[in-house]
């Protein structure tokens, strides 16, 4: 036979689990904001990066463009 709970006890573990829900959700949003926001550092840093390479380097912005576009497994190193 099923073990029957007090309504009072239940209600309690119900309430508990809804806080503890309530605080792993705003410490989920925090770290996502926080994940996002250091994505966005390295994307910055990766762009100043490509920037200054670009910069001091002889090769034409279409070389580089065309360079960039262009399909990696069609380099010759596939055997062919």
């Amino acid at each position: 036979m099923a073990r029957t709970v007090n309504k009072d006890a239940l209600n309690d573990k119900i309430t508990k689990l809804e806080k503890a829900i309530s605080k792993n959700r705003q410490q989920y949003e925090k770290m996502t904001a926080e994940m996002k926001r250091l994505l966005d550092m390295r994307k910055s840093i990766q762009s100043d990066e490509l920037f200054k390479a670009y910069a001091s380097s002889k090769r034409s912005f279409e070389d580089i463009m065309r360079y960039i576009k262009s399909d990696p497994n069609k380099d010759g190193s596939d055997g062919q």
